[in-house]
């Protein structure tokens, strides 16, 4: 996964602390530092949506960048 990808979530996780997004997106992202952790369905399911959702087109392609890296596994 590409480093400026999990800046851009860190970054959104940091602007907006107290979210439901931002919990999810937090906890991947720290998933994705350690190779054998592996996401839930759910949790995959969820990220589906919010890339779907999301207006930011920025935020959208680190998603991507995040899913993509996720189920690589």
């Amino acid at each position: 996964m590409d480093e400026y990808s999990r800046i851009i979530i860190e970054e959104y996780c940091m602007k907006y602390p107290k979210t439901k997004k931002a919990a999810l997106l937090l906890k991947l992202v720290r998933m994705s530092y350690d190779v054998c952790c592996i996401p839930t369905d759910m949790q995959m399911m969820q990220l589906s949506q919010l890339i779907s959702r999301e207006k930011n087109a920025d935020l959208q392609e680190a998603l991507e960048d995040l899913y993509e890296f996720m189920i690589g596994y």
